[in-house]
């Protein structure tokens, strides 16, 4: 009987699955009951990328006890110059300078964290670094990359003598006499106060000399200022009028530094870059997305295919910049880890600053993170077109453009907050696909037409 009762529900279930292969599935079923303006279809579209390059000007370089010091001459960007201003506070309260001092030494010691080189023969070339005094209060004003001049320090140097440095771990060179001298004279009330001590003692700024004119190569060198200091060693009498000698610490870059920094690049910038996109670090040339013409590019398209603007509704839209490998991987040795696509704004205190377009936060977004296998970086600006199609088309400005730069993540332990910024720390040179080439810069854009 049991045989029977199993060899029956087996045939029960064979019978009602024929049957149920003999339905018909109908897909419009209740789509009578789908607002019509909820009704839509995906398209996919791609567009040739109407890219240039233009120089990022006045960028933030005030970084955190940081400082960049070289010079790089390339025969695509020409020459790259860095140099930098510190400011000095005394490490200690309360320095007592004892009876009748006289100055025994002043020493600066760098340590160098980093070096950039673009050719690696270059790597331990000799490059004369040289010190001067500042004329000008560091404050907060001065925080671009052309916030200062030749103007704004004295013209004699501090260095006396071993001012070449040739890529090492540390640079310690000797100073004036006449700073020690100097500082002798600064009474203890100021010494004490690091905005006191400021306002007598300005800071210092550290040049190097470029590379010979018609040679290509040279160093970045980036110091931390964080382990560096400056050592100054006097001779005073004691209470029992012993002659004694002990060294006093003064720190630089604690409270402000920025990086002075410019590029040649300049005659590479163009409305439209046909053979090639030439992408630097910090203030160099940026390939540069013109809102206008974004947003009328996308204006045009709807035109031609009887759609209305208002109702393109953006599900995704990625910028993809291609670039060639040129067989030897050390080409990726400066290329920008990360890029994204950036605004240019001004803040409620009138400063100007780059950052990066809202999408960089959404970890389902393409991050700009550079993609070996695909050779290309793939950007998502799929919130900031959206927003772009529904402006007002006299509203938008210079303030919609995309630059297109490296940029950087921060990771703060104490909140739990990552953040993201326009890269203005490291120098990256990445060459990428011109408009012209096979392989171009394109917008794909995946969107429905609400109806």
């Amino acid at each position: 009987m049991k045989r029977t009762g199993v060899s029956f529900g087996l045939a029960a279930l064979l019978a009602l699955s024929c049957l149920v292969s003999c339905i018909t599935k109908d897909n419009t079923l209740g789509t009578a009951l789908v607002p019509a303006n909820q009704d839509v279809h995906v398209r996919v579209a791609e567009f040739d990328l109407p890219v240039g390059m233009k120089m990022a000007d006045s960028l933030q370089t005030s970084v955190s006890q940081s400082v960049t010091v070289g010079a790089i001459r390339s025969d695509c960007y020409g020459l790259y110059h860095s140099e930098a201003a510190m400011s000095v506070t005394a490490a200690y309260d309360s320095i007592i300078w004892g009876k009748n001092p006289t100055v025994n030494s002043v020493k600066l010691t760098l340590i160098c964290d980093t070096t950039l080189i673009v050719d690696p023969t270059q790597r331990y070339i000799p490059q004369n670094l040289h010190l001067y005094r500042l004329k000008v209060d560091l404050d907060s004003t001065l925080i671009y990359n052309n916030s200062l001049s030749a103007d704004d320090y004295e013209a004699e140097t501090l260095s006396t003598g071993g001012t070449v440095f040739t890529g090492g771990t540390s640079y310690t060179v000797d100073l004036d006499k006449k700073l020690g001298e100097e500082l002798l004279k600064i009474p203890m009330a100021t010494l004490d106060s690091a905005e006191l001590f400021m306002k007598a003692f300005k800071g210092l700024y550290l040049t190097c000399d470029d590379p010979l004119e018609g040679t290509e190569g040279g160093r970045l060198n980036t110091f931390d200022l964080s382990s560096s200091y400056i050592t100054f060693s006097y001779n005073y009498d004691d209470d029992d009028g012993a002659r004694r000698t002990t060294t006093e610490t003064f720190l630089v870059g604690e409270y402000y530094c920025v990086n002075i920094c410019s590029s040649g690049a300049r005659p590479l910038e163009r409305a439209l870059a046909a053979d090639a996109l030439y992408l630097e670090g910090n203030c160099g040339i940026k390939p540069h997305i013109n809102a206008v013409a974004l947003r009328s590019m996308i204006e045009n398209f709807a035109a031609e295919n009887d759609i209305e603007l208002e109702r393109i509704a953006i599900a995704k839209a990625i910028l993809y910049f291609p670039f060639e490998y040129n067989g030897d991987y050390r080409q990726f040795d400066y290329y920008a880890p990360t890029i994204y696509a950036c605004t240019r704004s001004e803040n409620s205190a009138g400063y100007l600053y780059y950052s990066p377009i809202d999408e960089i936060e959404d970890s389902s977004f393409e991050s700009g993170d550079i993609d070996r296998a695909s050779l290309c970086y793939p950007v998502n600006i799929s919130n900031y077109l959206q927003a772009l199609l529904k402006s007002d088309p006299a509203s938008i400005d210079a303030g919609d453009d995309l630059w297109i730069m490296p940029t950087v993540t921060t990771y703060n332990s104490y909140t739990g907050a990552t953040y993201y910024y326009a890269d203005t720390y490291y120098y990256t040179q990445s060459l990428l696909n011109g408009t012209s080439d096979a392989r171009h810069p394109v917008l794909k854009l995946t969107f429905a037409v609400l109806l």
